[in-house]
């Protein structure tokens, strides 16, 4: 096993050894989180760091463009690019990329968040996300668990939060070249902030042929042989951590 996969199979067993997260909110709060209340021109801009090597993957900044009856727009800034992306009124996904993928429309909402959030709720949730570059869609299915409460400490501050983790199947495929994208984010939502102030977002997919690619750092899982140049396999894509550095809400 490569260096990279193996501190990567040391943190995920860490955090499978870590003690429960407790099942009561902090004193003062309420058990339930309810649905957030989100007005225009809200922003939250986050740090990006590389799981992997901790090194700096710059910012992302979002803010909240414009509010309809069902939805939002929301301006998405990196230091490269500006996008927009659509959510529901609380923060399901309409229309954003998946995690290490390109951009899907979602029918209906990926639900990301069941309002209201209690420690110990657990939904399943089934999307078809189409990609909008050549209409192709495909079946997700969302597993999902509230683990409890976690006061964090972010670069914006300490914030009580309540810990949710989802593991995603998307089964995105290339005809003879990828399969399935496994995925799994973990978000520290903060009432207080009607967002996150912490998402950690990794997947592996599964690869079944060579193709041609931009140069880039490659972080492979082997097959249950070792054996690193077999095909098919499932490749680790991308471990990215988001923390908040600023926020404003109107």
């Amino acid at each position: 096993m490569g260096r990279l996969s193996w501190i990567a199979a040391c943190a995920l067993l860490l955090t499978a050894c870590a003690a429960p997260l407790p099942q009561t909110p902090p004193s003062g709060m309420a058990g339930e989180v309810a649905a957030p209340t989100i007005e225009p021109g809200a922003a939250w801009r986050y740090a990006v760091t590389d799981g992997f090597t901790g090194l700096s993957r710059g910012t992302i900044q979002y803010r909240v463009a414009h509010i309809t009856a069902d939805s939002m727009t929301v301006d998405v800034r990196t230091e490269t690019q500006e996008t927009q992306e659509t959510y529901t009124r609380d923060w399901n996904w309409l229309v954003r990329p998946a995690t290490n993928m390109q951009v899907f429309i979602y029918e209906p909402a990926y639900r990301a968040f069941e309002f209201p959030l209690v420690a110990g709720k657990k939904w399943v949730a089934r999307s078809t996300a189409t990609d909008p570059e050549d209409g192709r869609s495909f079946p997700v299915r969302i597993d999902a668990e509230v683990l409890g409460w976690e006061r964090i400490k972010v670069p914006a501050g300490e914030f009580d939060t309540i810990k949710v983790r989802r593991h995603v199947f998307l089964d995105y495929w290339l005809q003879g070249v990828r399969g399935q994208s496994v995925i799994r984010e973990t978000d520290w939502y903060a009432p207080a902030l009607n967002q996150v102030a912490r998402r950690e977002t990794t997947s592996r997919y599964l690869r079944l042929a060579q193709q041609s690619v931009p140069l880039r750092l490659v972080r492979v899982r082997g097959n249950d042989r070792g054996d690193g140049d077999t095909l098919p396999r499932y490749e680790q894509d991308d471990w990215l951590v988001y923390e908040l550095v600023q926020h404003s809400t109107r």
